[in-house]
């Protein structure tokens, strides 16, 4: 294309190559992680298929759990984004309709969300953990936002995190089974409907509780009735409680007192 003589071509800024840089690292770590079904590949692996020096990954994330974080924060940006821009008709509903929404964006792709969801879930991190679990509670923060605005929260809500962090909470639990099976999809979806609906009965006002009522009765309807968590067998070599209250112990030899001389 001819630019005008004596006009400069505008390069982009340094901050825009960088993050254009971050978006093809970015695309190139989720196209590996749905071809190879996990997390193994290496930063060096995500560099040639991002067509950056070996060192990007590095200089733009720091380390690989930098990086899966960034991935995952990235591939939640439309659940936050969503929670901002929803409207419930009943605000007491809206954090079961946004719960709703994350665990079908959750199912919709389970390959991704289930392999990162690991990386939190089991991955010690002082560094990137914090800023990802401050972005969760905002969410369940926002969510309950109208509802406090009008008052149909307790008014000391507003003031304290006790219910976005029960929320949050609870589906972190789901994810958590979910993430090992002990959840199909329908399953974890049902569960998160259910235990959301449970947790905002306790805190609702009394026009609140008789739709909320509704709701649990629905959820309840779907929701799995065998769990594999709950199918233990105890190995052979592990002694039953009533094994262990039956068993005789052997009896100690009495200690005699000393002879008097």
């Amino acid at each position: 294309m001819d630019h005008p003589a004596g006009r400069a071509v505008r390069q982009p800024s340094p901050k825009l190559r960088a993050a254009a840089r971050l978006d093809r690292i970015l695309d190139a770590a989720g196209a590996l992680l749905r071809e190879t079904g996990g997390v193994d590949f290496t930063m060096k692996d995500v560099a040639t298929r991002a067509g950056v020096a070996p060192a990007t990954p590095y200089n733009l994330l720091g380390t690989k759990d930098g990086l899966l974080y960034a991935l995952l924060n990235r591939a939640l940006d439309p659940l936050f984004i969503g929670v901002l821009r929803h409207k419930a008709t009943d605000p007491l509903e809206h954090p079961i309709e946004a719960a709703a929404f994350a665990a079908e964006l959750y199912t919709a792709d389970p390959v991704v969300y289930r392999e990162l969801s690991r990386v939190y879930l089991g991955t010690p991190d002082d560094l990137h953990r914090p800023w990802f679990m401050h972005r969760s509670i905002s969410f369940w923060k926002h969510a309950l936002e109208v509802a406090i605005l009008q008052k149909r929260l307790p008014a000391d809500e507003a003031e304290r995190d006790d219910l976005p962090r029960l929320l949050m909470i609870h589906f972190i639990g789901c994810i958590d089974l979910w993430v090992n099976h002990d959840l199909d999809d329908a399953g974890f979806r049902a569960q998160v409907a259910y235990g959301t609906s449970l947790i905002m009965l306790g805190f609702a006002d009394t026009a609140g509780q008789r739709k909320l009522l509704a709701r649990i009765r629905e959820a309840k309807r779907t929701l799995p009735r065998h769990h594999t968590f709950l199918r233990f067998t105890a190995p052979a070599t592990t002694p039953t409680i009533t094994a262990m209250a039956t068993t005789k112990r052997p009896r100690r030899p009495r200690k005699r007192p000393p002879a008097e001389f």
